[in-house]
Protein backbone atom coordinates (compact mmCIF):
# COMPACT_ATOMS: atom_id res chain seq x y z
CA UNK A 1 0.00 0.00 0.00
CA UNK A 2 1.55 3.66 -0.60
CA UNK A 3 1.94 6.17 1.96
CA UNK A 4 -0.56 7.78 0.39
CA UNK A 5 -3.53 5.69 0.60
CA UNK A 6 -2.22 4.88 4.26
CA UNK A 7 -2.47 8.51 5.24
CA UNK A 8 -5.59 9.02 3.55
CA UNK A 9 -7.43 6.20 5.43
CA UNK A 10 -5.74 8.02 8.53
CA UNK A 11 -7.69 11.29 7.57
CA UNK A 12 -11.35 9.70 7.09
CA UNK A 13 -11.90 8.86 10.86
CA UNK A 14 -11.18 12.33 11.77
CA UNK A 15 -13.00 13.63 8.90
CA UNK A 16 -16.19 11.49 9.68
CA UNK A 17 -15.87 12.53 13.42
CA UNK A 18 -15.58 16.06 12.62
CA UNK A 19 -18.77 15.91 10.35
CA UNK A 20 -20.73 14.54 12.99
CA UNK A 21 -20.05 17.67 15.36
CA UNK A 22 -21.79 21.20 15.34
CA UNK A 23 -20.48 23.19 12.56
CA UNK A 24 -20.55 26.83 13.06
CA UNK A 25 -22.15 29.07 10.63
CA UNK A 26 -19.70 31.38 8.55
CA UNK A 27 -22.32 31.91 6.11
CA UNK A 28 -22.30 35.90 7.15
CA UNK A 29 -18.48 35.94 6.96
CA UNK A 30 -19.23 34.38 3.24
CA UNK A 31 -21.39 37.45 2.27
CA UNK A 32 -18.89 40.54 3.41
CA UNK A 33 -15.96 37.93 1.80
CA UNK A 34 -14.21 37.98 5.24
CA UNK A 35 -13.92 33.99 5.40
CA UNK A 36 -10.82 33.33 4.67
CA UNK A 37 -12.21 29.72 3.65
CA UNK A 38 -11.67 25.99 5.32
CA UNK A 39 -7.96 26.26 6.14
CA UNK A 40 -8.53 28.63 8.76
CA UNK A 41 -10.52 27.52 11.86
CA UNK A 42 -12.27 30.41 14.13
CA UNK A 43 -10.21 31.59 17.25
CA UNK A 44 -12.62 34.20 18.28
CA UNK A 45 -13.08 37.11 18.40
CA UNK A 46 -11.03 40.19 20.22
CA UNK A 47 -12.49 42.01 23.45
CA UNK A 48 -10.54 45.10 25.00
CA UNK A 49 -11.31 44.59 28.63
CA UNK A 50 -9.94 48.05 29.43
CA UNK A 51 -11.79 49.68 26.50
CA UNK A 52 -14.86 49.74 28.82
CA UNK A 53 -13.64 52.06 31.15
CA UNK A 54 -12.75 54.32 28.21
CA UNK A 55 -14.83 56.81 26.77
CA UNK A 56 -16.22 57.24 23.49
CA UNK A 57 -13.03 58.54 21.45
CA UNK A 58 -10.74 55.49 22.31
CA UNK A 59 -13.88 53.44 20.84
CA UNK A 60 -14.04 55.51 17.51
CA UNK A 61 -10.26 55.65 17.32
CA UNK A 62 -9.76 51.71 18.12
CA UNK A 63 -12.54 50.93 15.42
CA UNK A 64 -10.94 52.97 13.02
CA UNK A 65 -7.72 51.78 13.33
CA UNK A 66 -9.05 48.26 13.15
CA UNK A 67 -11.05 48.96 9.95
CA UNK A 68 -7.90 50.63 8.43
CA UNK A 69 -6.16 47.54 8.05
CA UNK A 70 -8.75 45.42 5.89
CA UNK A 71 -8.65 45.82 2.23
CA UNK A 72 -12.17 45.73 0.36
CA UNK A 73 -11.67 42.93 -1.84
CA UNK A 74 -10.46 40.39 1.07
CA UNK A 75 -11.37 41.77 4.08
CA UNK A 76 -8.46 40.41 6.18
CA UNK A 77 -4.51 40.73 6.96
CA UNK A 78 -1.90 38.73 7.85
CA UNK A 79 -1.20 39.32 11.77
CA UNK A 80 2.25 39.72 11.05
CA UNK A 81 1.76 42.65 8.78
CA UNK A 82 -0.88 44.34 11.25
CA UNK A 83 0.97 44.41 14.27
CA UNK A 84 3.51 46.57 12.15
CA UNK A 85 0.68 48.95 11.64
CA UNK A 86 1.24 51.76 14.42
CA UNK A 87 -2.16 52.82 14.38
CA UNK A 88 -3.63 49.06 14.96
CA UNK A 89 -1.24 48.24 17.65
CA UNK A 90 -1.58 51.24 19.83
CA UNK A 91 -5.16 50.39 20.45
CA UNK A 92 -4.42 46.61 21.04
CA UNK A 93 -4.61 45.76 24.51
CA UNK A 94 -1.57 43.84 26.29
CA UNK A 95 -3.21 40.78 26.46
CA UNK A 96 -4.71 41.07 22.24
CA UNK A 97 -0.54 42.52 21.28
CA UNK A 98 0.85 39.47 23.38
CA UNK A 99 -1.45 36.76 22.04
CA UNK A 100 -1.48 38.45 18.58
CA UNK A 101 2.44 38.11 18.33
CA UNK A 102 2.32 34.20 19.10
CA UNK A 103 0.20 33.77 16.56
CA UNK A 104 2.54 33.07 13.18
CA UNK A 105 0.31 32.14 10.29
CA UNK A 106 -2.66 33.81 11.60
CA UNK A 107 -5.15 36.20 10.17
CA UNK A 108 -7.30 39.00 11.18
CA UNK A 109 -10.93 40.16 9.60
CA UNK A 110 -13.35 42.30 10.90
CA UNK A 111 -15.74 40.56 13.84
CA UNK A 112 -18.86 39.85 12.67
CA UNK A 113 -22.03 39.22 15.14
CA UNK A 114 -24.56 36.24 14.57
CA UNK A 115 -27.05 38.46 12.98
CA UNK A 116 -24.38 39.35 10.67
CA UNK A 117 -23.74 43.20 11.93
CA UNK A 118 -19.73 44.09 11.96
CA UNK A 119 -18.56 44.49 15.09
CA UNK A 120 -16.73 47.64 14.85
CA UNK A 121 -14.26 48.10 17.30
CA UNK A 122 -13.38 44.35 17.67
CA UNK A 123 -12.13 41.61 14.81
CA UNK A 124 -11.52 38.03 14.36
CA UNK A 125 -8.62 35.88 14.26
CA UNK A 126 -8.08 32.80 12.21
CA UNK A 127 -5.38 30.53 12.23
CA UNK A 128 -3.70 28.17 9.97
CA UNK A 129 -5.53 25.00 10.50
CA UNK A 130 -1.93 22.19 10.60
CA UNK A 131 -3.06 18.83 9.57
CA UNK A 132 -1.18 16.36 11.04
CA UNK A 133 1.54 15.27 8.69
CA UNK A 134 2.08 19.07 8.20
CA UNK A 135 2.90 19.39 12.27
CA UNK A 136 5.09 16.76 12.02
CA UNK A 137 7.37 17.42 9.06
CA UNK A 138 7.75 21.26 11.15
Amino acid sequence: MSENATSENAEKPVERRRARLPQPDFSHYKKQNAWPGPNYFFVGHSFNLEEAAQVNEFIEQRANAINSVFVEETQWAPVDAVLNNQNFSKVLSRFENDFLHRLDGALIGPAIDSSGKKIADSFTIWRKEMRRQERESA
